[in-house]
Protein backbone atom coordinates (compact mmCIF):
# COMPACT_ATOMS: atom_id res chain seq x y z
CA UNK A 1 0.00 0.00 0.00
CA UNK A 2 1.27 3.46 -0.94
CA UNK A 3 0.26 6.39 1.21
CA UNK A 4 -1.71 9.16 -0.49
CA UNK A 5 0.38 12.32 -0.82
CA UNK A 6 -2.20 14.38 1.06
CA UNK A 7 -2.13 11.93 4.01
CA UNK A 8 1.66 12.07 4.21
CA UNK A 9 1.52 15.87 4.12
CA UNK A 10 -1.16 15.94 6.81
CA UNK A 11 0.85 13.69 9.12
CA UNK A 12 3.98 15.80 8.60
CA UNK A 13 2.01 18.92 9.54
CA UNK A 14 0.67 17.23 12.65
CA UNK A 15 4.03 16.08 13.94
CA UNK A 16 5.66 19.42 13.15
CA UNK A 17 2.92 21.22 15.06
CA UNK A 18 3.43 18.88 18.01
CA UNK A 19 7.20 18.39 17.98
CA UNK A 20 8.75 21.17 15.89
CA UNK A 21 9.41 23.26 19.00
CA UNK A 22 9.21 20.56 21.66
CA UNK A 23 10.42 20.87 24.30
CA UNK A 24 10.53 24.70 24.42
CA UNK A 25 13.76 24.44 26.40
CA UNK A 26 16.21 21.66 27.20
CA UNK A 27 14.78 18.72 29.15
CA UNK A 28 17.14 15.84 29.90
CA UNK A 29 18.29 14.35 26.60
CA UNK A 30 15.91 16.50 24.54
CA UNK A 31 16.05 20.02 23.20
CA UNK A 32 13.76 22.18 21.02
CA UNK A 33 13.00 20.43 17.75
CA UNK A 34 15.25 17.40 18.28
CA UNK A 35 12.39 14.90 18.43
CA UNK A 36 10.83 16.27 15.24
CA UNK A 37 14.04 15.72 13.22
CA UNK A 38 14.56 12.38 14.96
CA UNK A 39 11.08 11.36 13.81
CA UNK A 40 11.87 12.09 10.17
CA UNK A 41 15.16 10.20 10.38
CA UNK A 42 13.41 7.22 11.99
CA UNK A 43 10.88 7.25 9.15
CA UNK A 44 13.67 7.10 6.55
CA UNK A 45 15.58 4.43 8.42
CA UNK A 46 12.52 2.31 9.20
CA UNK A 47 11.46 2.24 5.55
CA UNK A 48 14.89 0.95 4.57
CA UNK A 49 14.71 -1.78 7.20
CA UNK A 50 11.14 -2.60 6.15
CA UNK A 51 12.28 -3.35 2.61
CA UNK A 52 14.82 -5.86 3.92
CA UNK A 53 12.45 -7.43 6.44
CA UNK A 54 9.43 -7.58 4.09
CA UNK A 55 7.38 -5.36 6.38
CA UNK A 56 4.43 -3.34 5.08
CA UNK A 57 5.96 0.06 4.16
CA UNK A 58 2.71 1.99 4.62
CA UNK A 59 2.21 0.71 8.16
CA UNK A 60 5.86 1.37 8.95
CA UNK A 61 5.80 4.90 7.53
CA UNK A 62 2.69 6.01 9.39
CA UNK A 63 3.83 4.37 12.64
CA UNK A 64 7.26 5.99 12.31
CA UNK A 65 5.80 9.44 11.70
CA UNK A 66 3.55 9.13 14.75
CA UNK A 67 5.72 7.04 17.07
CA UNK A 68 6.79 9.95 19.31
CA UNK A 69 3.63 12.05 19.06
CA UNK A 70 3.20 11.73 22.86
CA UNK A 71 6.90 12.07 23.70
CA UNK A 72 6.09 14.72 26.29
CA UNK A 73 4.43 11.98 28.38
CA UNK A 74 7.83 10.45 29.19
CA UNK A 75 8.07 6.74 29.98
CA UNK A 76 4.47 6.08 28.95
CA UNK A 77 4.77 7.89 25.63
CA UNK A 78 4.56 4.70 23.55
CA UNK A 79 1.31 3.50 25.13
CA UNK A 80 -0.29 6.94 25.19
CA UNK A 81 0.98 7.78 21.72
CA UNK A 82 -0.38 4.54 20.27
CA UNK A 83 -3.87 5.33 21.52
CA UNK A 84 -3.66 8.92 20.30
CA UNK A 85 -2.37 7.84 16.90
CA UNK A 86 -5.24 5.35 16.52
CA UNK A 87 -7.78 8.04 17.37
CA UNK A 88 -6.15 10.48 14.97
CA UNK A 89 -6.10 8.00 12.09
CA UNK A 90 -9.73 7.09 12.73
CA UNK A 91 -10.65 10.76 12.41
CA UNK A 92 -8.84 10.74 9.07
CA UNK A 93 -11.17 7.89 8.01
CA UNK A 94 -8.49 5.26 7.56
CA UNK A 95 -9.44 1.59 7.55
CA UNK A 96 -9.49 0.06 11.07
CA UNK A 97 -7.59 -2.93 9.66
CA UNK A 98 -4.77 -0.52 8.79
CA UNK A 99 -4.99 1.49 12.01
CA UNK A 100 -4.57 -1.49 14.33
CA UNK A 101 -1.09 -2.63 13.18
CA UNK A 102 0.05 1.01 13.20
CA UNK A 103 -1.20 1.38 16.77
CA UNK A 104 0.45 -1.88 17.80
CA UNK A 105 3.82 -0.92 16.28
CA UNK A 106 3.82 2.39 18.13
CA UNK A 107 2.78 0.73 21.40
CA UNK A 108 5.80 -1.60 21.44
CA UNK A 109 8.46 0.60 19.86
CA UNK A 110 10.14 1.74 23.06
CA UNK A 111 11.77 -1.48 24.25
CA UNK A 112 8.82 -3.88 24.30
CA UNK A 113 9.42 -5.75 21.05
CA UNK A 114 10.44 -9.39 20.92
CA UNK A 115 11.52 -11.64 18.07
CA UNK A 116 7.91 -12.85 17.83
CA UNK A 117 6.44 -9.42 17.15
CA UNK A 118 5.37 -8.49 13.58
CA UNK A 119 8.08 -7.20 11.28
CA UNK A 120 6.51 -3.73 11.33
CA UNK A 121 6.93 -3.52 15.11
CA UNK A 122 10.49 -4.78 15.02
CA UNK A 123 11.77 -2.46 12.31
CA UNK A 124 10.19 0.60 13.93
CA UNK A 125 11.70 -0.23 17.31
CA UNK A 126 15.08 -0.93 15.75
CA UNK A 127 15.08 2.28 13.70
CA UNK A 128 14.23 4.30 16.80
CA UNK A 129 17.02 2.69 18.82
CA UNK A 130 19.60 2.93 16.03
CA UNK A 131 19.05 6.61 15.27
CA UNK A 132 19.68 7.65 18.87
CA UNK A 133 22.55 5.29 19.64
CA UNK A 134 24.54 4.16 16.59
CA UNK A 135 26.43 6.08 13.94
CA UNK A 136 27.52 9.65 13.37
CA UNK A 137 24.06 11.04 14.09
CA UNK A 138 24.38 9.43 17.52
CA UNK A 139 27.88 10.91 17.84
CA UNK A 140 26.47 14.34 16.95
CA UNK A 141 23.80 13.81 19.59
CA UNK A 142 26.39 12.87 22.22
CA UNK A 143 28.47 15.98 21.51
CA UNK A 144 25.37 18.18 21.63
CA UNK A 145 24.14 16.71 24.92
CA UNK A 146 27.54 17.08 26.54
CA UNK A 147 27.79 20.68 25.34
CA UNK A 148 24.33 21.34 26.75
CA UNK A 149 25.64 20.12 30.10
CA UNK A 150 28.53 22.56 29.82
CA UNK A 151 31.25 19.95 29.28
CA UNK A 152 34.38 21.17 27.59
CA UNK A 153 34.96 19.80 24.11
CA UNK A 154 38.09 17.99 25.28
CA UNK A 155 36.14 16.35 28.12
CA UNK A 156 33.51 15.29 25.58
CA UNK A 157 36.12 13.69 23.32
CA UNK A 158 37.69 11.93 26.32
CA UNK A 159 34.25 10.77 27.44
CA UNK A 160 33.74 8.82 24.23
CA UNK A 161 35.94 6.06 25.65
CA UNK A 162 33.28 5.21 28.24
CA UNK A 163 30.31 6.13 26.02
CA UNK A 164 31.03 3.77 23.11
CA UNK A 165 30.87 0.45 25.03
CA UNK A 166 27.57 1.52 26.60
CA UNK A 167 26.13 2.05 23.13
CA UNK A 168 27.32 -1.34 21.93
CA UNK A 169 25.58 -3.03 24.87
CA UNK A 170 22.29 -1.93 23.30
CA UNK A 171 22.88 -4.23 20.33
CA UNK A 172 21.11 -7.01 22.24
CA UNK A 173 17.87 -4.98 22.15
CA UNK A 174 17.62 -5.06 18.35
CA UNK A 175 14.94 -7.41 17.00
CA UNK A 176 15.49 -7.60 13.24
CA UNK A 177 18.35 -9.05 11.24
CA UNK A 178 18.48 -5.92 9.10
CA UNK A 179 18.59 -3.73 12.20
CA UNK A 180 21.44 -5.71 13.71
CA UNK A 181 23.45 -5.53 10.48
CA UNK A 182 22.93 -1.79 10.19
CA UNK A 183 23.71 -1.12 13.85
CA UNK A 184 26.93 -3.13 13.56
CA UNK A 185 28.01 -1.07 10.54
CA UNK A 186 27.11 2.20 12.21
CA UNK A 187 28.94 1.10 15.34
CA UNK A 188 32.06 0.40 13.30
CA UNK A 189 31.94 3.86 11.72
CA UNK A 190 31.24 5.44 15.09
CA UNK A 191 34.22 3.74 16.74
CA UNK A 192 36.55 4.69 13.89
CA UNK A 193 35.37 8.30 13.85
CA UNK A 194 35.67 8.69 17.61
CA UNK A 195 39.20 7.23 17.49
CA UNK A 196 40.09 9.75 14.79
CA UNK A 197 38.65 12.59 16.88
CA UNK A 198 40.72 11.45 19.85
CA UNK A 199 43.86 11.58 17.70
CA UNK A 200 42.98 15.00 16.29
CA UNK A 201 42.27 16.58 19.67
CA UNK A 202 45.39 15.00 21.16
CA UNK A 203 47.55 16.39 18.35
CA UNK A 204 48.36 12.96 16.93
CA UNK A 205 46.87 13.71 13.49
CA UNK A 206 48.21 16.26 11.00
CA UNK A 207 45.03 16.25 8.88
CA UNK A 208 42.32 17.24 11.31
CA UNK A 209 41.81 21.01 11.17
CA UNK A 210 38.60 20.77 9.15
CA UNK A 211 37.08 18.05 11.30
CA UNK A 212 38.08 19.94 14.44
CA UNK A 213 36.14 22.94 13.13
CA UNK A 214 33.14 20.74 12.36
CA UNK A 215 33.07 19.23 15.85
CA UNK A 216 33.66 22.61 17.48
CA UNK A 217 30.70 24.09 15.63
CA UNK A 218 28.45 21.20 16.71
CA UNK A 219 29.40 21.82 20.33
CA UNK A 220 28.96 25.59 20.13
CA UNK A 221 25.56 25.36 18.43
CA UNK A 222 23.97 23.15 21.06
CA UNK A 223 21.19 25.45 22.30
CA UNK A 224 18.63 24.68 19.56
CA UNK A 225 20.69 22.19 17.61
CA UNK A 226 19.13 21.25 14.27
CA UNK A 227 21.20 18.75 12.33
CA UNK A 228 19.33 19.65 9.14
CA UNK A 229 20.26 23.31 9.56
CA UNK A 230 23.78 22.59 10.77
CA UNK A 231 24.79 20.28 7.95
CA UNK A 232 25.35 22.93 5.22
CA UNK A 233 27.43 24.94 7.69
CA UNK A 234 29.45 21.89 8.68
CA UNK A 235 30.08 21.07 5.02
CA UNK A 236 31.41 24.58 4.42
CA UNK A 237 33.65 24.56 7.50
CA UNK A 238 35.52 21.35 6.83
CA UNK A 239 37.07 21.14 3.38
CA UNK A 240 39.64 18.39 4.06
CA UNK A 241 38.93 14.73 3.33
CA UNK A 242 38.21 13.73 6.94
CA UNK A 243 35.68 16.51 7.44
CA UNK A 244 33.97 15.92 4.11
CA UNK A 245 33.72 12.19 4.76
CA UNK A 246 32.21 12.91 8.19
CA UNK A 247 29.62 15.28 6.70
CA UNK A 248 28.80 12.93 3.82
CA UNK A 249 28.18 10.11 6.27
CA UNK A 250 25.93 12.36 8.38
CA UNK A 251 23.90 13.23 5.28
CA UNK A 252 23.55 9.56 4.35
CA UNK A 253 22.39 8.62 7.83
CA UNK A 254 19.82 11.42 7.86
CA UNK A 255 18.42 10.06 4.59
CA UNK A 256 18.37 6.50 5.95
CA UNK A 257 20.93 5.44 3.35
CA UNK A 258 23.69 4.35 5.74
Amino acid sequence: MLLPVDLTSTLHDIIFDRLGNWPPQWEGFHWPGYTYEHTLRVRNLALGLAAEEHADPAIVEVAALLHDIAKAEGREHATIGAAEAASLLARLNLDPHFIEPVRYAIATHSGDNTAEHPAENRVLGDADLIDANFGLVATWRFITIRAGRQSTLQDTIDGMIEWLPKKDELMDLLRSDAGRRLAAERSRVMHESCALLADIFAGRSDDGDGLRQVISHIASDYHRASLKEQLPVLQSLGTDDNAQAFCARLAAEIAGQA
